[in-house]
């Protein structure tokens, strides 16, 4: 997806793959939930003055990714209204977050916070920077880019399916003998 706004800055932000070379827990059943969907996000910005830096990290996981369309699209749907309240995402990975604010009906700030290893080059990396990008966009625009990001997570569903059927487990059967 692609948000851009009045004054010039952007933001790409994309899914490009699974986190490769996870290696399954020796004890798959006490693993923590979600260690095998890590998905490679593509980040692609720019600043109102022109700069520009990229990174691509492992930084949500599936759901969070799936759960961050809804939340774009909700937001986009809040900014029709005069009052609405600020809002916050943040994800497992500190590397992003998003924050928005209603400017005026119709028009929102959406902030995009970057830390740890999505900061841009330039700043230094104490273990609390984080780089606030705050773009002024239309909520058809953030509507926009809700689909766009629901489009391309359809494309990375989990790896790991549940062990039993959507019915739940099969029932036990003694072998005969």
């Amino acid at each position: 997806m692609e948000i851009r706004s009045d004054d010039g800055a952007r933001v790409r932000i994309r899914p490009v793959g699974y986190q490769p070379g996870i290696d399954p827990p020796d004890d798959p059943d006490g693993a923590t939930p979600g260690w095998h969907d890590w998905l490679l996000i593509e980040v692609d910005a720019r600043t109102p003055d022109g700069q520009t830096w990229s990174h691509h990290y492992p930084s949500l996981m599936v759901e969070e990714a799936r759960a961050l369309g809804g939340w774009l699209h909700g937001q986009a749907s809040a900014a029709l209204g005069p009052d609405s309240p600020p809002a916050t995402v943040r994800f497992t990975e500190p590397n992003l977050a998003l924050r928005t604010r209603v400017i005026r009906r119709r028009r929102l700030e959406l902030t995009v916070e970057f830390s740890a290893e999505s900061l841009p080059p330039w700043m230094r990396r104490p273990v609390t920077a984080v780089y606030p990008l705050v773009l002024t966009v239309s909520a058809d625009h953030l509507a926009v880019a809700a689909e766009q990001w629901a489009a391309h997570c359809e494309a990375y569903p989990p790896r790991i399916q549940s062990r039993f059927p959507a019915e739940g487990p099969l029932p036990y059967r003694r072998r005969a003998g």
